[in-house]
């Protein structure tokens, strides 16, 4: 919210909304894990691959996603060591609203989390 109404609306132009890391989501973890960005263990991967369905806060899923976090962490850091004004938000943003919908991208397997209501 805050990266598409900062600039229209004061309400969501939050003096620290630079420092708003990203909503990770199964869109940016399958982004990711097609860059090699982060890796699973075969039997995640296995799961992933076969929709077989993780348990919401589950250790795989848990850890699934805050790999996730930390690449793009990782991403922000490297993009800002080389000039970019970039947030964690942005990044977020581009993985899951450009990738995530690119054709190259769009067939990769998600993970499936059916006891969530955020995916």
């Amino acid at each position: 919210l805050r990266d598409r109404f900062h600039k229209e609306d004061p309400r969501f132009n939050f003096v620290d909304g630079d420092s708003l890391t990203a909503y990770i989501d199964n869109v940016i973890c399958a982004v990711l894990r097609k860059e090699g960005i982060i890796a699973v263990k075969k039997a995640l991967s296995d799961a992933i691959e076969t929709h077989e369905a993780l348990t919401s806060g589950s250790p795989e899923e848990v850890a699934l996603r805050a790999a996730a976090m930390a690449g793009v962490e990782e991403i922000t850091e490297i993009a800002r060591s080389r000039g970019f004004n970039l947030c964690p938000s942005h990044v977020g943003n581009f993985l899951w609203g450009y990738l995530g919908k690119h054709p190259d991208y769009r067939p990769f397997p998600r993970h499936a989390t059916k006891d969530t209501v955020f995916y």
